[in-house]
């Protein structure tokens, strides 16, 4: 055997017994990516601007890390339930992936504050040990699914 096939044969047996994370898929880095978010349901009777609404809410999604800012959804205007709302990918990497993430679900007003509908949390690196497609989060009426991709 020559010398360069003995390292070849070497690396594919560390393949073998370590596994490939992210092999082929970029840097290998653990994450979880959220593509969507579908909100479906929330409470019906939320507290509304006191000057109400024509039509259906204007849903957005507001993400927040450890009570920091983070990502702010585009807004899925007049939302019918289950509405799904893209997030381009949503990345959480490195020291995030053990940090709380707060999602608050917005009903965006023109003329007034916009209205909280709701909020759920979750720790990314749950959700690594299954790698589930669809997570469901529930808080009090509101239940939010994370649409993930791995």
């Amino acid at each position: 055997m020559t010398r360069l096939s003995a390292h070849v044969s070497l690396l594919a047996l560390a393949l073998l017994a370590w596994g490939c994370q992210g092999c082929g898929e970029g840097s290998g880095v653990p994450e979880v990516r959220i593509a969507q978010i579908e909100v479906m349901s929330i409470d019906p009777n939320y507290v509304e601007d006191p000057w109400g609404e024509e039509g259906t809410p204007d849903l957005y999604a507001d993400f927040s890390v450890n009570d920091a800012p983070y990502f702010t959804s585009v807004v899925a205007t007049e939302s019918t339930l289950p509405q799904r709302i893209d997030l381009e990918g949503l990345t959480f990497q490195g020291v995030e992936l053990d940090q709380t993430v707060v999602i608050r679900i917005f009903d965006e007003d023109d003329d007034s504050l916009d209205d909280i509908v709701g909020e759920v949390s979750f720790v990314p690196s749950e959700l690594m040990f299954s790698e589930p497609v669809r997570h469901p989060l529930y808080g009090g009426y509101l239940q939010v699914d994370l649409l993930l991709s791995w």
